[in-house]
């Protein structure tokens, strides 16, 4: 009777469980949005007449080679192999792996064997004392004082995965690891970034750099000869003194330009981790072809799975889901089953032989009957993580969409900048030509042909900035579409 009565508890205890685990469903779970394609695909159609777009293709896991300089590519590929932060990276993988692995374990049985030698000696006095019990098969036929016990065995241990936690936790941890593989692609692409962007940054720099020491000198040279006509009476202090301002002025633009460059310089060899010696080279900035960024006509549709932040969130999200149900199982009743099998004697001829053995088998269900909230508490735990990740994949899809439109847009206004700041350079380079033949058959002054000398290198400074903002653009752009990232 006693028997029947415990069944009957623990059957009903188990239906109260179940009902439990099936009402436990805290609210409504959070739903992913849909990105907004319409935004996508009115800014991919209005880049059709944009030179620096193309329009088949994505862009290559190597996107960096689009840009066609040797030294760029040299900086990233060193600082993929040396930068802390992917190495950083690489051992998140190598961690979630691991647990990964931890977690596999439990899918299969447990096997541990143990030996050990002990000599003992028995109580006089005690429940079992000595000489009183016969012991078969042996030279004494009594239990000594003291003994040495010989024993060696196998634990075997099982845990029967009827409701799936194991499996789930495995799948939940299978995703944290894709998820890091996908966060180290990130990793990658920004780094890549940023040194292009730094680099890029740099060599506008350098080219600034050498327009405003030219700018220096040329006010220089006007300074002189103002200085010469107010010595003849040709002229008053107020142009001197307007003259000395502007070169002031150029000359602390010079030495700003001058502190930004040894920052960048900075910047880049601390990115290339290494001793800080590197040598950075100038490049003609002005001369390099700017690379066509391949943007399909498929880019709303497949945006998501080009973006390696994007595709880890849904990793996240993926092991999140794993992990309610993980926490759902623990409700449910667990089946064990453990086996011991050995040999014990105290005398070790005797130890393998059967009449040393021993063993024992015991099937066992451990079952939560009462634990102060804690089950519900890490389901509600679980769920909530669920809607955490749903509601930051949401972010990162709008974050996304808004890098993307601000990218075709940079693009497409640097482009137009650009293009009119190289008109003006012309124009600028036209008149400096007209004003030098003007000097040369006396028809206008050096001053003359020193103003247009500066308008034409503020021309030229006009061109290298808008020259930089189109080569931002375009590197905002490719982080933007994923770098080349596929998640295929």
């Amino acid at each position: 009777m006693g028997v029947l009565v415990k069944r009957f508890f623990c059957f009903g205890s188990l239906i109260i469980l179940c009902g439990i685990v099936g009402s436990c469903g805290w609210g409504h779970r959070a739903l992913t949005i849909r990105p907004p394609y319409a935004a996508l695909e009115s800014a991919v159609q209005e880049t059709d007449s944009n030179l620096l777009v193309e329009s088949e293709g994505w862009i290559p896991r190597e996107w960096w080679c689009l840009f066609q300089d040797d030294q760029l590519k040299e900086f990233i590929l060193t600082a993929f192999r040396r930068n802390p932060t992917l190495q950083e990276a690489q051992a998140q993988i190598l961690l979630a792996i691991a647990r990964a692995e931890k977690i596999r374990a439990n899918l299969f049985p447990l096997l541990i064997g143990s030996a050990d030698a002990s000599a003992q000696k028995i109580s006089k006095t005690g429940v079992i004392p000595f000489g009183t019990t016969n012991i078969p098969n042996t030279p004494e036929s009594r239990i000594p004082v003291y003994f040495r016990l010989y024993e060696i065995q196998a634990k075997l241990t099982y845990e029967f995965d009827v409701w799936g936690k194991n499996r789930n936790a495995l799948c939940a941890a299978i995703g944290e690891v894709k998820s890091n593989i996908a966060d180290n692609a990130f990793a990658h692409l920004q780094l890549g970034i940023s040194i292009a962007q730094v680099y890029y940054f740099l060599q506008i720099n350098y080219k600034l750099q050498q327009i405003a020491k030219a700018l220096v000198t040329n006010r220089e040279n006007y300074l002189k000869l103002v200085q010469q006509r107010v010595q003849d009476n040709l002229d008053n202090g107020l142009n001197l003194s307007l003259i000395e301002a502007q070169l002031a002025e150029v000359r602390q633009a010079l030495l700003q330009i001058e502190g930004e460059t040894a920052v960048y310089e900075h910047q880049l060899k601390a990115f290339l981790a290494e001793n800080f010696e590197e040598t950075i080279c100038p490049v003609h900035i002005v001369e390099q072809p700017l690379p066509r960024v391949p943007l399909p006509c498929t880019l709303p549709l497949n945006l998501i799975s080009h973006r390696p932040d994007i595709m880890a969130q849904l990793w996240l999200i993926k092991s999140a889901c794993k992990r309610i149900e993980v926490a759902r199982a623990q409700f449910y009743p667990d089946f064990n089953l453990s086996a011991l099998f050995g040999f014990q004697t105290i005398h070790f001829r005797e130890l393998f032989k059967w009449p040393s053995t021993y063993y024992n088998i015991g099937p066992a269900v451990s079952l939560p009957i009462f634990d102060g909230g804690w089950l519900l508490g890490n389901l509600h735990e679980s769920q909530i993580n669920y809607d955490l990740a749903v509601f930051e994949y949401n972010n990162l899809i709008l974050n996304a969409v808004k890098e993307v439109l601000d990218g075709i847009a940079l693009v497409t206004y640097a482009e137009k900048e650009l293009g009119q700041a190289k008109e003006a350079l012309d124009s600028q380079e036209h008149l400096l030509y007209l004003s030098a033949l003007r000097v040369e058959h006396n028809l206008d002054s050096n001053l003359d042909f020193l103003n247009n000398e500066a308008n034409f290198l503020n021309a030229q400074n006009q061109e290298v900035t808008a020259l930089g903002n189109t080569l931002q653009g375009i590197l905002s752009l490719i982080k933007a579409l994923g770098g080349g990232y596929d998640c295929q």
